[in-house]
């Protein structure tokens, strides 16, 4: 299963002091399950954390984390940029969607949220949202989420 962190979030998952949420994502980017899709800004902006940039550089070598190339998602991105239903400043993000298969984005920003389950941005199949809440419910929605098997198509 593929999934996309935000750098808006990036801060619960690698941070000292783990949310719920940011601990079940990391929990689950620990196993051999997990893919973290990441590339071109979206990977700087992730990479100026810390304690991130140094769980990658091992993820990379074990799979958990793919890198797509940097211009196939600045093209996409840059096909999307014009687009009239965008609303975040974060094409990039629904670019690396596209470009890297994932339909999971872990992220805050109400905009980036929007555009992501938006189908003319992003379709076949639609993005999925990680539930950032603190209910039970929400914490089996997210173990749902991440146990599913069809939110990268067609890749590894």
């Amino acid at each position: 299963m593929c999934a996309i962190l935000d750098a808006s979030a990036v801060g619960e998952v690698f941070g000292g002091e783990r949310t719920a949420p940011g601990r079940q994502f990391f929990e689950w980017l620990e196993t051999s399950r997990a893919r973290l899709v990441v590339g071109g800004k979206l990977y700087d902006e992730l990479a100026s954390h810390a304690a991130f940039r140094k769980w990658a550089a091992t993820a990379i070598v074990d799979g958990r984390v793919r890198r797509e190339h940097p211009d196939r998602v600045e093209r996409s991105a840059d096909a999307l940029a014009g687009n009239s239903s965008l609303r975040s400043n974060d094409p990039h993000v629904i670019a690396l969607a596209e470009v890297g298969g994932a339909r999971l984005l872990y992220s805050y920003d109400t905009n980036l949220r929007h555009d992501f389950r938006d189908p003319a941005l992003l379709s076949k199949p639609r993005g999925k949202l990680y539930p950032t809440g603190k209910s039970p419910n929400d914490q089996r929605r997210r173990r749902r989420l991440l146990d599913a098997t069809d939110l990268c198509p067609n890749r590894g």
